[in-house]
């Protein structure tokens, strides 16, 4: 075989190694929560998936932190990926944190190679089911009145 030819196959070979990575990220880490409002009191459920060229990374340490509207750390710690690539930890928000946006983020190492995620929730104020239920019977009430004076006007004799 030719030099020439040599040089050709192995050029031809080491493309075909390169063309299935092409596209893709070498390591690559998603965030996601499982609502994306919370009340005080409630738990957030934060699931990371780490893929390195396109295929799940089972094993992975995935360091998670929570932290509130003042960028305060609220919660961390690390989960591990199953064979699928994905991980999943549950916080609690706590009845003494503050209102407004937080975010998620979640950090992995594989090798040499690191990727981080963000995600963003917002913890909102949540009114007692009494104060909902007495607010949905005012306005029932207030809807029936204006139902019986308007059929009274058009009951005229």
């Amino acid at each position: 075989m030719s030099r020439q030819c040599f040089c050709i196959l192995l050029a031809l070979a080491l493309m075909l190694l390169v063309v299935p990575t092409i596209g893709q990220e070498a390591l690559s880490i998603t965030v996601s929560t499982d609502r994306r409002d919370y009340g005080l009191g409630q738990a957030v459920l934060i699931t990371a998936t780490v893929r390195q060229f396109g295929a799940p990374v089972a094993n992975a340490v995935v360091y998670f932190e929570l932290r509130d509207p003042q960028n305060q750390i609220k919660a961390s710690g690390f989960m591990f990926t199953d064979s699928l690539g994905k991980c999943s930890r549950q916080t609690m928000i706590g009845n003494d944190f503050p209102l407004g946006s937080y975010t998620a983020n979640v950090r992995v190492t594989v090798g040499n190679q690191s990727a981080s995620a963000t995600t963003a929730f917002q913890t909102i104020p949540e009114f007692p089911s009494s104060l909902v239920l007495a607010l949905a019977l005012v306005i029932a009430i207030g809807m029936l009145e204006v139902y019986r004076k308007k059929e009274g006007a058009c009951a005229a004799p």
